[in-house]
């Protein structure tokens, strides 16, 4: 079978994005050479091993979870089936603590319900400083870490257990979040893709989804210093009640900002000395 009708087939199912990766991953060819050698013969085995791919990938598998890894904010990421798949839209929370990081000479900052470590290792690597990460799952944790290191060249400040709990007798000037936001109902409105990710990172508790959220809230202020930063990802339709949230639990200069696709998406307060 020529390259060129391997993609034919393949493209027939699935989209151009699945097929490229679905060929680099069955013969070794990366982009450029899939389109300069698109007349190759190839192999039996390596056809059999795309079909494969192609199965798994419409049973719902994510295509992270199949290439084992994910870009975000300009870096690699491994990925397992015990994390969460990072997405672009997170990356708003990253660019938010960013420019909050400019508020402060050398910031202590927190990324809480890390998952793969993404948004950790991202400011980590744009800032040259040391960003302390936590996680429920030691699962998620192992990952995080290592990406951590691979992305950053150092290792990590981290802890394992529920919320802010393990940090007890720390401040931070910046805490992040990205923690699980959705309702029941919202998550069994998700794809297949989506419920092929670790459910716990999604349900948020709640008949609102802002169980967690409302629980990050409560606790933050006895871990941020004056004028420290609160900034949590949440969904559009739940950022008016996380900016009330916030401001019930004192926090000031309430803003709220959005992704890449003009929703609403991350929502933040600064802790302002009474």
């Amino acid at each position: 079978m020529r390259l060129s009708d391997l993609r034919r087939r393949l493209l027939e199912r699935t989209e151009a994005t699945d097929a490229r990766l679905i060929i680099r991953m069955a013969t070794g060819l990366d982009d450029i050479h899939q389109i300069t050698e698109s007349s190759t013969e190839i192999a039996d085995e390596a056809a059999e091993k795309a079909f494969a791919l192609l199965a798994g990938r419409l049973s719902g598998i994510p295509m992270a979870y199949m290439t084992g890894e994910k870009e975000f904010h300009g870096h690699t990421f491994r990925v397992t089936e015990d994390t969460l798949i990072p997405r672009p839209d997170t990356e708003t929370l990253v660019d938010a603590a960013l420019e909050a990081a400019a508020c402060f000479t050398s910031p202590a900052i927190l990324d809480l319900c890390t998952g793969s470590g993404a948004i950790a290792a991202s400011i980590a690597c744009e800032l040259g400083l040391p960003v302390a990460m936590s996680d429920i799952s030691p699962a998620a944790l192992a990952i995080a870490r290592e990406n951590y290191r691979s992305i950053t060249g150092s290792d990590p400040v981290w802890k394992e257990g529920d919320l802010l709990e393990p940090w007890k007798g720390s401040v931070f000037d910046i805490i992040a979040s990205n923690p699980p936001y959705l309702t029941e109902d919202w998550y069994r409105e998700t794809d297949k893709d989506v419920k092929a990710e670790p459910e716990a990172a999604f349900i948020g508790g709640d008949e609102d989804g802002l169980g967690i959220i409302r629980r990050i809230i409560a606790q933050a202020p006895s871990y941020l210093s004056p004028g420290g930063f609160l900034m949590l990802e949440c969904d559009y339709r739940q950022t008016g009640m996380c900016g009330t949230l916030l401001r019930k639990a004192g926090f000031g200069s309430i803003t709220v900002l959005k992704d890449l696709a003009g929703l609403e998406r991350v929502v933040y307060g600064r802790r302002f000395p009474e």
